[in-house]
């Protein structure tokens, strides 16, 4: 293992020194550029050379080269070049960091390269001699990165021999306790290095007097003056600049004014201009020697500039109520008042009167600057004054005319909004000397705001946005007033009102989207129209617009089963509004597809009901329907030639396959027997529960209407079969079979004749068995009586029978239906 190390370690080794000998022998060797990444000062020039002789493509290329700064290319009279060389002069590079490349006109190759960057001189040097402190600074500029590390060296020299210096890392250095000579010249030179530039500023030439910065004014104070200030200072400095003219600047309420100390002069005044009266004010001042830097601003004195009550206008008005059923009406007066931080007046004296008759006056205090009177329907004169003392100062009166009095009216009045500013113009009322116009405005009613023009014009600026304005032009003429005429109009529109309530009504492949009406709102623009965009989650959105007075539009087509967004948009030429978006989707189905569904399934439903609860009933029929019992069937007595009459069936095929109805039988014995049978006999009958296939079918076929017949053969026939008539047999049921007792005076069975067995298709038929003289016979299927009563009419007849004639009679035993049979047995 440490074999292969060893064997590696030199293979690595020549790897890495055969990569620059294979990339310098692909493209060619890369020569040097003179100078390589140099510093040079900003706006010089520089001169880059190439070495053309260490690549021998490029120099058998004579001239084939081509230079860029930043990638793009040099103009070719910037060019030099010889056998050995390539070179390029830039001239004022003017850029902080540029690369200049040259490359082969051949190869497109670059050959080599360097970076330059620029450095700045320090420049705009000024010092500042602090005569108080003994301190002497000077501040410069100078462009460098923010993370350069920079040493600066300042150089003051006043004489050949005589200088010194300070250093400092930032961009000013001071020279403590060290004035300069303020008789002599001063150069001041500043020197920047860094670890691989240097470079030194040009040499400024001062005189020190230049420099000096004076204290600020000491002592300043201030006098109000009516309307305005006058300030006073003392000389800076004291007695040192006795022999310099200084500088002052007074500054005071947003104003400066310059004014000059002469040589000597110990203080300076100044007398402001016009001020605001009752205003506070504050008044600094600053000085500087001629040429000099100014000083710093003295302290700050506030002062409150006096009034001259005598010129103060109140421009009082009013504004009057409409007048109640007895023409009293509440008049409004407003005044712009005096401010009582001046302390001018003690307060105003209100006084009105109507048909020379004066009215008591009224003290209002010197805060107040309206007040309200209750007057009749006279026309009355209201006069309003300051006072101080026994003294009155601006004195003002207004008119208050009297109730539907004709007076002069301005026409034509309009007003326009534009960049919150509001213009108003009217026309001059005919036939009345106007003298002026008194122009109110208000948004409340509580607050006004008024001023008096001589034009039939004015711009109302400084308004609040999106407000209501009531702006009344009231004309003045002689020493009354005319009557007002009221305009309104907002200074700023602003766009319609939010669509508080949108519904949307879903359909399949349609939606209806309702809206309310946005209502119309103080300074809100009229609604033009109404546009509904709507889109879903991957389709571009679409809309439709509608008029302003339709509140509804209906979306189609839409994609079933699909979600969508829609929002509603008010539009007025002043701007819009949109209401919140909403999310809905469309049905699946259309509502008409749904309601035929559930009609038509409803219908299903109904119908299965109706089927299923018929076949319930029809069953319950079929279950409580009783079946006949054979045993229970009733008798009845028939000639041979009534039998023979009876044909139920067309049909003769249908005689061998059905068993029989009606069976013929001689009746000559006495049926005692049968009748008196007991009731467990009846019982036993009765119970059967167990019957044959058979014999469910010979009493369905029996029992309810099957196909029956009588039987075919002639009753003549069906009395000669030879059966031996001794007893009638007994019925017997075992184990769920119908069975056939043997009476102890009948003969064998066997004996029946082998045509009537034949005939037969059912294999148990108790009539079958049965000769003419015996007959097992129950009359009735419904209770005793009926059959009691049968029994004794058969009796009856058969006693007849026997004793009247030697002949026997043919009887026939018939099936029916119970509801024959009880009417048989009660009509019996």
């Amino acid at each position: 293992m440490k074999g292969l190390r060893r064997m590696a370690t030199p293979l690595v080794l020549s790897i890495f020194l055969l990569l620059p000998a294979i990339s310098e022998g692909q493209y060619g060797q890369r020569c040097e550029v003179i100078p390589k990444d140099p510093y040079i000062e900003f706006g010089s020039n520089i001169k880059i050379k190439f070495k053309k002789t260490c690549n021998k493509t490029i120099s058998d290329s004579y001239g084939k080269i081509y230079w860029t700064i930043n990638n793009k290319s040099i103009d070719e009279s910037c060019y030099e070049t010889n056998t050995s060389f390539a070179a390029v002069t830039i001239y004022n590079l003017s850029l902080p960091k540029a690369i200049v490349q040259c490359h082969s006109h051949l190869t497109q190759q670059v050959l080599g390269g360097t970076i330059i960057q620029t450095y700045w001189k320090p420049r705009n040097i000024s010092c500042v001699t602090y005569i108080s402190q003994q301190d002497f600074t000077c501040h410069w500029e100078h462009k460098i990165k923010p993370t350069s590390k920079i040493t600066y060296t300042v150089y003051r020299k006043w004489d050949a021999w005589e200088s010194d210096h300070c250093s400092s890392g930032s961009m000013s250095c001071t020279f403590n306790k060290s004035l300069p000579m303020l008789s002599k010249l001063n150069y001041i030179t500043v020197r920047a290095e860094s670890t691989v530039w240097e470079t030194i500023s040009d040499t400024l030439e001062l005189d020190p007097w230049d420099t000096v910065k004076i204290d600020p004014p000491k002592n300043v104070r201030v006098v109000p003056l009516p309307a305005h200030l006058r300030v006073e200072w003392e000389r800076p400095g004291g007695t040192d600049f006795l022999n310099q003219v200084i500088h002052c600047q007074v500054k005071y309420a947003k104003h400066v004014m310059d004014t000059s100390m002469n040589t000597m002069a110990k203080t300076a005044s100044v007398t402001s201009v016009e001020v605001e009266p009752c205003t506070n004010h504050t008044v600094s001042v600053r000085c500087a020697l001629d040429k000099a830097p100014w000083s710093e601003w003295s302290r700050q004195v506030t002062v409150l500039s006096s009034l001259n009550v005598s010129t103060v206008q109140l421009d009082l008005w009013r504004k009057m109520d409409a007048p109640d059923n007895t023409g009293t009406r509440t008049v409004h007066l407003m005044w712009k008042s005096i401010s009582p931080a001046c302390k001018a007046i003690d307060g105003y004296r209100l006084t009105y009167m109507a048909d020379e008759k004066h009215i008591p006056d009224r003290h209002l205090d010197t805060v107040v600057d309206k007040a309200s009177i209750t007057v009749d329907q006279r026309p009355y004169r209201v006069t309003l004054a300051a006072y101080r003392g026994d003294t009155t100062f601006s004195e003002q009166s207004i008119y208050v005319p009297a109730v539907g009095q004709s007076l002069p009216q301005v026409r034509g009045t309009q007003a326009s909004a534009h960049d919150g500013d509001i213009q108003v113009s009217w026309a001059v009322p005919p036939l009345y000397p106007v003298h002026g116009y008194i122009i109110d405005w208000t948004t409340d009613g509580d607050t006004y705001t008024w001023l008096q023009s001589q034009d039939t014009h004015i711009t109302l600026t400084g308004l609040q946005p999106f407000k209501l304005y009531n702006i009344t032009v009231t004309p003045l003429y002689d020493d009354k007033t005319g009557l007002e005429k009221v305009i309104q109009i907002c200074s700023v529109q602003r766009a319609p009102g939010n669509i508080s309530s949108v519904d949307v009504h879903v359909q399949d492949k349609s939606a209806q989207v309702n809206w309310t009406a946005v209502p119309q709102s103080q300074c809100s623009g009229d609604v033009v129209n109404y546009t509904v965009f709507y889109k879903t989650e991957t389709q571009p959105e679409l809309n439709v617009t509608v008029n302003s007075w339709k509140q509804g539009v209906t979306l189609e087509p839409l994609q079933p089963d699909t979600r969508y967004s829609v929002h509603v948009m008010a539009s007025a030429v002043t701007g819009a509004t949109n209401s919140s978006v909403i999310h809905f989707t469309t049905s699946r189905y259309s509502r008409t597809f749904i309601i035929m569904s559930c009609v038509f399934g409803g219908f299903g439903v109904i119908i299965i009901l109706v089927t299923g609860l018929f076949c319930v009933i029809q069953w319950k029929r079929f279950k409580e329907k009783i079946v006949p019992n054979p045993g229970l069937s009733s008798l009845e007595f028939w000639s041979s030639q009534d039998c023979h009459k009876i044909q139920p069936f067309n049909n003769p095929s249908e005689l061998e396959t059905f068993c029989e109805m009606i069976y013929p039988c001689e009746v000559n014995t006495i049926m005692d027997d049968i009748m008196g049978s007991t009731s467990t006999e009846d019982e036993d009958i009765q119970d059967m529960g167990k019957e044959t296939v058979c014999d469910q079918t010979e009493r369905w076929s029996s029992g309810f209407g099957s196909r029956t017949f009588c039987d075919s053969q002639p009753r003549e026939e069906s009395s000669n079969l030879g059966l031996a008539p001794t007893r009638l047999p007994l019925l017997a049921q075992q184990d769920g079979e119908i069975n056939l007792l043997e009476s102890t005076t009948s003969e064998d069975s066997s004996s029946e004749p082998s045509d009537l067995q034949a005939s037969e298709s059912c294999p148990v038929n108790p009539y079958r068995l049965q000769t003419p003289g015996e007959c097992p016979v129950r009359l009735g299927l419904g209770g005793g009586e009926a059959t009691s009563g049968a029994t004794e009419e058969s009796r009856s007849l058969l006693d007849t029978q026997q004793h009247s004639s030697t002949a026997p009679l043919t009887a026939y035993v018939t099936l029916d239906t119970f509801e024959h049979r009880v009417r048989e047995s009660k009509r019996t």
